[in-house]
């Protein structure tokens, strides 16, 4: 029992589960995507800010205004991914002892998935003030733009646009 639990507890929490999935975001079933905001889009839009912001033309304001959300909104994430690993921590304190608690186990594990919850919000509303930042056709040109940049991120892995090594388009075998 004690094995089972252990495994299931560490498999709940040796991956974390991307909730961006199931939260409801605006421009969910919208043609041209929408609601597909993930964990990390916040980190690869600043790397590439200039270049983004010069392709969207975004005004003064709206840089300065995407430029404190996300200053903001990472400074909170760094609380909440230490509330988050305090809590898993505390839950494999729990799940260590030679005779396990379960009411304190199962309550551990709520306050690790609440954290987590709260870590995964906190992107979310990162996204959600990003959006409200841009024009309507500015977050399509993003949108457009994540799209495009995940296709090429795609062709890499796969060694190009038709297949890996020895494929169509990829030298040949011998």
């Amino acid at each position: 029992m004690f094995t089972t639990l252990c495994f299931v507890l560490s498999t709940a929490f040796a991956t974390p589960v991307d909730l961006s999935d199931f939260a409801p975001s605006p421009g969910m079933g919208e043609p041209g995507g929408g609601g597909r905001e993930r964990p990390g889009d916040g980190e690869r839009l600043m790397k590439h800010f200039s270049k983004i912001s010069d392709r969207l033309a975004l005004s003064a304001e709206q840089k300065a205004a995407i430029e404190k959300l996300y200053f903001d909104n990472k400074s909170a994430g760094i609380d909440l991914k230490a509330r988050s690993e305090k809590a898993r921590l505390e839950l494999e304190r729990l799940m260590h002892a030679d005779a396990v608690d379960e009411k304190a186990a199962l309550k551990a594990f709520d306050a690790a998935a609440d954290a987590e919850v709260e870590v995964r919000r906190n992107d979310l509303k990162l996204m959600l003030g990003i959006r409200k930042t841009l024009t309507a056709d500015q977050w399509k040109q993003l949108d457009a733009m994540r799209d495009e940049a995940r296709d090429q991120r795609r062709e890499r892995k796969a060694g190009g646009p038709e297949g890996g090594p020895g494929g169509p388009g990829g030298p040949p075998e011998e």
